[in-house]
């Protein structure tokens, strides 16, 4: 691997980890918060990083079988969004 290669290698990994490290809230804490607003059916729950930003999206069901999501901050728990 050339010089140049294997420090941006280096720089990526390095940025890639940090950016995940981040992430305070873990799934199971999560899945907590979701049900906690409203949400009765989990379909999917994932992490993500986009923009800065490190989040769990959840989508799912409320009580009445209505289609909801909702997003939460991965670092602090506080919820971004519920539509």
């Amino acid at each position: 691997m050339t010089r140049p290669a294997l420090a941006f290698a280096f720089a990526f990994a390095l940025l890639s980890t940090a950016a995940f490290a981040q992430a305070t809230i873990g799934i199971d804490e999560a899945l907590v918060i979701v049900r906690a607003h409203g949400m009765a059916t989990v379909a999917k729950l994932e992490h993500e990083h986009e923009k800065g930003q490190s989040k769990w999206e959840a989508e799912g069901l409320d009580a009445k079988g209505k289609k909801m999501e909702i997003e939460i901050n991965a670092v602090d728990g506080k919820v971004i969004s519920i539509k």
